[in-house]
């Protein structure tokens, strides 16, 4: 046995039994006096526990999560790596999550935008300091944690110490505010040949990609699920990229299925699985014949294990927009599908504005969970309140520019110079449209109003119907972006309602009132807006 080592309670000096132990390849647990013993896999580069929900989550000096050992292993040798925990005051029964989108900081501008400033906005960082700090003085957030969901740097290997000092030492009102981590695609660092040795530049930071913990009745797994293809030369700092595919090597399924043999009284808890590519409409990807072993998406098999838990979220970032999917084949215990969260990405647009791709600001969102189920959630855009939710927009509106790009929400075409496709939804002329970004098909209405009475209820329209065609046009004109990642119409967050009149710009006293009901608590939120967004100042 090459591994070996202690957990014990920092208070009583004892060791803990049952903590799990694991390489990143297979798992044990600390016998009765807390002492676990392992042989290590040929490949381990850590060692690290699942800390227990009695236990506060150990910090290092910067006031990171430090679960995982810090000396690097020696196979020949017996590698003993201890742990203490310090146990909490009481049970964290409810506690708080800030999901973080894409970061994506290729340079110092980037890392500054994130940590102190963003134009004439709040860095991410301040901002959800500032956030949390008024929800912890009111209650409404307890016991606050960060994950950010990949895409930490952008093929920069030069940023990966500002990234990490950014995230490093946050304070807020009710202390340190520990900052976990998932890895991206472009954190996988392309000036090396292999999958295995992509990850070192992040785990010399931050640890494993794969892990897990416990708060309360929640048990959280992080996995790295980006596949590592073959690199390209790139225009980005490291001079290359890798081109990627989604899905988790053998190896990783048997990991997380060895952690999740672990979890005890599933049905009563909820189970949180956090990874950078999302799971909806991915086809399972296979490399080739040449390759073994085989990566697979091992999606339904995960799915599955999520479907034994009283309640189970998917979080997940890449896309750069919000997006909700409902895994309706996947149920519960709890009686409710599996939900997946698609982050946008703090960097929006990539830090060339305060919006994401679709529309939706740059911002992060906060999750409430409280005995095994999400209670409430907030997408916050930075910078904005809290209530920031939509816009509304006049479906009959041409929105122009410097560049002279004339764009509406009805017309589909090519535009720009690079003869960019836009998608336009002829359903959108004589509308009001609003945008409510992080909706879905199911929890979310969205009604209009006329002289305080209710006059209709709006209409979603289909995935991959309809451009943002106002922020097309914005990101042709003002900011010259020749892209089609300005025009991308896979996530529909437009809702679309036509009055009397087909003229929206000459309607008066109305008001579209937004309902999100919290599939976790029944909880109602409204979100309401009167005034139609006829410029690109909210981009």
């Amino acid at each position: 046995m090459n591994g070996v080592g202690l957990v014990k309670d920092a208070n009583t000096g004892k060791g803990i039994p049952g903590v799990p132990v694991t390489d990143g390849y297979q798992f044990t647990t600390t016998d009765a006096n807390g002492v676990y013993q392992m042989a290590l896999n040929s490949l381990a580069r850590l060692v690290y526990i699942t800390v227990p929900a009695a236990y506060k989550i150990p910090l290092n000096d910067n006031h990171a999560p430090a679960f995982y050992s810090t000396v690097k292993l020696d196979l020949e040798k017996v590698n003993r790596n201890d742990f203490t925990l310090e146990p909490l005051e009481a049970p964290e029964n409810e506690f708080t999550l800030v999901m973080i989108g894409d970061p994506q900081c290729q340079t110092s501008k980037g890392v500054r935008y994130f940590s102190k400033e963003f134009k004439t906005y709040p860095g991410t960082i301040p901002d959800i300091q500032a956030t949390l700090n008024e929800g912890i003085a009111s209650g409404e957030y307890k016991n606050p944690y960060a994950i950010t969901l990949g895409d930490i740097i952008f093929d920069s290997n030069g940023t990966w110490d500002p990234m990490r000092d950014a995230m490093s030492n946050v304070k807020i009102s009710s202390g340190w505010l520990p900052f976990f981590q998932c890895i991206g695609n472009h954190d996988h660092d392309a000036t090396v040949d292999t999958d295995y040795k992509a990850i070192q530049q992040y785990m010399d930071r931050f640890g494993p990609t794969d892990y897990s913990f416990d708060r309360g009745n929640a048990h959280i797994v992080v996995m790295d699920n980006v596949v590592a293809l073959q690199t390209a030369t790139a225009s980005y700092p490291n001079g290359k990229t890798w081109s990627v595919g989604g899905g988790y090597w053998p190896e990783q399924w048997e990991w997380l299925r060895q952690d999740l043999e672990l979890v005890q009284d599933k049905e009563h808890k909820i189970m949180i699985f956090c990874s950078h590519i999302p799971f909806r409409n991915s086809a399972n990807y296979m490399i080739g014949a040449n390759v073994v072993p085989q990566p697979e998406w091992h999606k339904d098999d995960i799915l599955t294990e999520m479907s034994k838990f009283h309640s189970a979220e998917l979080m997940i970032g890449h896309s750069h927009y919000p997006a909700v999917y409902i895994h309706k084949d996947f149920v519960c215990k709890g009686g409710r599908p599996v939900m997946e969260h698609i982050h946008q990405a703090a960097c929006g647009g990539w830090w060339n504005c305060n919006s994401s791709v679709t529309g939706g600001p740059n911002g992060y969102t906060i999750y409430s969970i409280k005995d095994g189920d999400v209670v409430n959630w907030t997408n916050k855009g930075t910078g904005r309140s809290k209530d920031y939710q939509l816009r509304v927009y006049d479906g009959n509106q041409i929105y122009s520019g410097a560049m002279n790009v004339n764009m509406n929400w009805y017309t589909t075409g090519l535009f720009g110079t690079g003869s960019i496709p836009a998608l336009g939804n002829e359903q959108m002329k004589g509308c009001f449209v609003a945008e409510v970004w992080d909706d879905d098909d199911t929890w979310w209405t969205v009604e209009m109003y006329q002289d305080g009475v209710k006059i209709g209820d709006f209409t979603r329209a289909a995935d991959g119907t309809t451009s943002n065609m106002a922020l097309a046009a914005y990101a042709f004109n003002v900011l010259k972006k020749n892209s089609v990642s300005w025009t991308d119409a896979t996530q529909s967050h437009y809702w679309y309602f036509k009055p009397a009149s087909g003229k929206p710009a000459e309607e008066k006293n109305w008001e579209v009132v937004v309902t999100h009901t919290i599939p976790g608590s029944g909880l109602k939120r409204v979100f309401r807006r009167s005034d139609l967004t006829t410029d690109y100042s909210e981009f």
